[in-house]
């Protein structure tokens, strides 16, 4: 991800705005990136799923085989539709990312395209 990382982003998966997020780029930690997250109300459609993800996430401190391939499950649902994170005039695109959302906080890392 660029160092003309967007102030805002929209988190979008498949054609629906979850929400937005701004971009604290002082606390960025390359490659990872964190804001404060503004969910839509069509975000508590998936709310679960990105609790569910954090949570297998977390628990599997072993590294467990059979943890990581429920985490999977439950990242590949989320993510089947596609989830990107955008600039509100387009011209920052990643959909290539790894995005955790508890509360109002959101960290992600990814590859950013051309729009």
């Amino acid at each position: 991800m660029p160092d003309q990382m967007p102030s805002t982003l929209s988190l979008i998966r498949g054609e629906v705005v979850l929400g937005s997020i701004d971009v604290n780029l002082a606390a960025a930690d390359f490659p990872w990136f964190s804001g404060v997250f503004h969910a839509t109300p069509e975000f508590e459609e998936v709310r679960h799923l990105f609790d569910r993800e954090l949570q297998l996430l977390r628990a599997n401190s072993t590294d467990d085989s059979a943890a990581w391939d429920e985490w999977e499950e439950v990242h590949a649902e989320l993510h089947d539709p596609g989830v990107r994170l955008c600039s509100i005039d387009s011209g920052f695109v990643a959909d290539e990312i790894l995005i955790h959302i508890k509360g109002t906080e959101a960290w992600w890392r990814g590859e950013e395209r051309d729009a």
